[in-house]
């Protein structure tokens, strides 16, 4: 079931093609087709249009990766997530985090066990409504009676930068007096620098770890319930009015002392970076409101069905991932950026950035080789506006890497005062067209009002650089939605385009365990003697004097 891409026929052929067309300039392309435009953009809903016809790609590129996809038999990867097989197979699990946005029950029809899903994804929807509701009417009170202003998500990776970056892109659907606070590193200032400014009687605390041993939320946790108690002179019972935990481990979810009407339960089979329409995304519904949750759903879901029934070259996740492939694999283009062209989306590029390098940051395939002939995931890495404009842009026009960008941009936006909104995408529209065609879109290569010319190398700009241009009817709950699941899906095509499984991060791990190793030579307070400890961890010659260095001054402050 699982292939080599490179040892496809279609690989073959796509390099042979790669070949014959990699010195094309995007600018002779748009010469030769005036209508290159229509055969190279697919419109989702009248809400979400994605552009990319400034592409180093002919019909004849696309047609190829079909043909690589029909050889891979990707629709058998497709039915087999449908229907709940284990696809993440390294963990025995399969991937279903699609049915909790499944409100018209589509795909829960594709498996009669997924009876038992429907009724717990029911249930915690409906919890999430009650919850939801409980805080904004006012009707859940702390401890000592007053009403809850503060809500503080205490989590790390998925179950934090998701719920963050979606807060933060809704913002202007905020109808409630609420303070919406994130709390993920394992430094203690990021946690004390909010509790300083906030009072436990009106603030309650989101505890998110999907398997309840995570360190950094643990050690937060420990934290905020130590501040709750000490408040109200360790009474237990203040607990279950200022703390909700989500998680999967139920067991270790009881042992932090509150009612389990407060505990909500998050499916083994969603990963952390999928795991906005479950439990974890109870901030968002504070936020926004348990209807626009809902809406967030219902544009997810879309762009599912979108997903799954769209044929493959007028399928946007799959467009966007084959070019992806296309540049990483085929011209070394190992990076790809994001640029959001709207301040509320300021998380996006690290929340694509979290989805695309955990997935498929990976140099074992399914089969359980070694990957050596060819890439996996790009480097991903982006920013917002103009202000990335005067950052990092530089490197993007006349820079030795050639790095292509997806530009995200919104078209209705109340906040037009003077003309800002439209000043910002004559901005989103001129980059996208200086990248592709650098100073050719000028008569004779000549700067307008300017008299410098195409002699002037300083001022050269050559284009042909690739981007794709994803313009949004509105930033509202649906439309987000669409594009987060549009992401998600782009990733999946990539991992099993790639051979690799998309759904584990063994990568993580090993850090994770030795920083516990660390930790018991962290605690001597003295000068280290031994390279070693009682498990037989053994330091390395740098690490061992880094530590001494360390402790050194740390305990004699």
């Amino acid at each position: 079931m699982f292939k080599n891409p490179i040892k496809t026929k279609s690989w073959l052929k796509l390099n042979d093609h790669y070949l014959s067309i990699k010195n094309i300039k995007i600018f002779d392309l748009f010469k030769k087709d005036e209508k290159r435009f229509n055969n190279f953009s697919i419109n989702f809903n009248n809400n979400i249009l994605v552009d990319f016809s400034k592409n180093r790609i002919l019909l004849e590129t696309l047609n190829l990766f079909k043909n690589l996809l029909d050889e891979i038999n990707f629709k058998n990867y497709i039915y087999s997530m449908l229907i709940g097989e284990n696809i993440n197979f390294t963990e025995n699990k399969p991937v279903l985090h699609f049915l909790l946005r499944d409100r018209k029950n589509i795909f829960l029809k594709n498996n009669s066990s997924f009876l038992d899903i429907k009724k717990d994804i029911d249930t915690n929807l409906s919890k999430i409504k009650f919850f939801t509701e409980k805080i904004l009417n006012g009707e859940w009170l702390g401890y000592s009676g007053k009403r809850i202003t503060n809500i503080i998500n205490i989590g790390i990776g998925g179950s934090d930068i998701g719920p963050r970056m979606i807060v933060k892109a809704l913002s202007s659907y905020k109808k409630n007096d609420l303070n919406m606070y994130f709390i993920s590193n394992i430094d203690s200032t990021d946690i004390i620098n909010i509790l300083n400014k906030l009072n436990p009687e009106n603030t309650i605390f989101i505890i998110c770890s999907k398997t309840f041993t995570t360190l950094e939320t643990l050690n937060n946790a420990k934290i905020a319930r130590e501040w709750v108690l000490n408040f109200y002179k360790n009474k237990e019972k203040s607990l279950n009015h200022h703390f909700i935990l989500v998680s999967s481990n139920f067991s270790e979810s009881v042992k932090f002392g509150i009612n389990l009407n407060n505990i909500f339960i998050v499916h083994d089979w969603v990963g952390g970076r999928y795991s906005f329409c479950s439990a974890f995304g109870i901030s968002i519904s504070l936020a926004i409101g348990f209807n626009n949750f809902i809406k967030l759903l219902d544009g997810a879901h879309d762009m599912d069905l979108h997903f799954f029934s769209s044929s493959y070259l007028n399928n946007i996740p799959i467009i966007l991932a084959i070019l992806s492939i296309w540049y990483n694999n085929f011209f070394n283009f190992n990076t790809e950026a994001v640029l959001a062209y709207h301040e509320n989306l300021f998380y996006l590029p690290i929340y694509l950035q979290q989805l695309g390098m955990e997935s498929n940051g990976k140099y074992v395939d399914y089969n359980g080789n070694y990957i050596n002939k060819y890439n996996t995931s790009p480097i991903i890495w982006g920013g917002i506006g103009t202000v990335a404009q005067h950052s990092f842009y530089q490197l993007l026009h006349q820079g030795t890497h050639i790095v292509p960008c997806d530009f995200i941009g919104e078209i209705i936006n109340i906040n037009n005062i003077n003309n800002s909104h439209l000043k910002l995408m004559s901005n989103f529209f001129s980059q996208t067209q200086a990248l592709a065609f650098g100073d050719k879109i000028f008569k004779e290569g000549n700067w307008i009002g300017n008299n410098l010319n195409n002699s002037n190398k300083f001022i050269k700009f050559k284009g042909n650089r690739p981007t794709n241009t994803i313009l949004v009817k509105k930033i509202n709950p649906y439309n987000l939605g669409s594009l987060i699941s549009l992401y998600e899906h782009k990733i999946f095509t990539q991992g099993i385009i790639l051979n690799i499984s998309s759904f584990d991060q063994w990568g993580v791990e090993l850090g994770k365990k030795l920083s516990n190793v660390l930790f018991s030579f962290l605690k001597q307070k003295s000068i280290l003697q031994k390279k070693k400890n009682k498990k037989n961890i053994y330091l390395d010659n740098s690490t061992f004097n880094l530590i001494n260095f360390f402790n050194k001054f740390f305990f004699n402050n």
